[in-house]
């Protein structure tokens, strides 16, 4: 009975790791999808060009 306790519980371990891992990868490849999304948009985060000339300072 001990043994197969230890079997489960290796195994529901090994389960969780591998769970983790994958969406650890997941979620890398996330990031990267949206960080070629910002730099593939020229200007987009730029917002409005309707800012007024600065002022001279003289």
């Amino acid at each position: 009975m001990k043994k197969l306790l230890s079997i489960v519980v290796v195994a529901l371990m090994a389960f969780g790791l591998v769970t983790y891992v994958a969406e650890k990868t997941a979620n890398e490849f996330d990031i990267m999808s949206d960080l070629n999304t910002m730099l593939a948009c020229g200007n987009c985060s730029t917002g409005s060009q309707d800012r007024p000339p600065p002022k001279d300072l003289a």
